[in-house]
This record gives C-alpha cells, sequence and structure tokens, in this order.
C-alpha cells in the first residue's frame, strides 16, 4: 500500500473511533439575551427575585459548560435595577425595557 493510500485508511479509522454521541447529545444554545419566558419558571406571569437567581444561575452555568465565554457578567444588572415599580415582581414590560438596555454591543 503506497503511503498516501494507508494515511486514509489511518485517517479513517481514527474518524470512525471519535465519538460522536457526546456532541449530538448537547442542546443548542438559543441565540440572543433570554427571554421573558426563561426567567418566569412558574409560569404565573411574573418574575420574584428568587426565580430571577435561579434562571440567572442556571443560564451562567448552561453556557459555561458549553465553553461560552462570560463576559460582562460583573456588570449584569440586579434585580432590583429591573423592578422598576419596586413592587418585588418583574412583569414582562419592566424585563423586556431594561433587559433591552444591557444587550451587550455587537
Amino acid at each position: 500500500m503506497m503511503f498516501s493510500q494507508r494515511y486514509f485508511v489511518l485517517s479513517m479509522t481514527l474518524a470512525s473511533a471519535i465519538p460522536l454521541a457526546p456532541l449530538a447529545a448537547q442542546p443548542a444554545m438559543p441565540f440572543g439575551p433570554p427571554s421573558f419566558a426563561n426567567f418566569d419558571l412558574n409560569h404565573d406571569g411574573a418574575i420574584t427575585e428568587k426565580e430571577f437567581g435561579e434562571a440567572r444561575a442556571q443560564r451562567i452555568k448552561e453556557r459555561s459548560e458549553q465553553g461560552y465565554q462570560m463576559r460582562g457578567l460583573a456588570n449584569a444588572p440586579a434585580f432590583a435595577e429591573f423592578d422598576r415599580n419596586g413592587d418585588g415582581r418583574l412583569d414582562p414590560t419592566e424585563f423586556t425595557n431594561l433587559a433591552a438596555q444591557h444587550r451587550p454591543p455587537r
């Protein structure tokens, strides 16, 4: 067998030995910022500070596991910045308005 044929056979053997299942098993990360629904964990139409913290922690964990850089994490707005009316709950308008202001520049 010539060198190029042996190299081809070796490369094909190695390629077939690489497991693809772990790559296929990971869910695709949605592009763009999280939506209100991503944070409204109990689906009651409002986000509490507890839901906000839990959803944010989960999103950070998932993105970190997927290898995303955590740029700007230290500058992420706190729940109180979203809760403009101070009622302890975020409605879709409060969430969307402040989230739009805090999108990272492209």
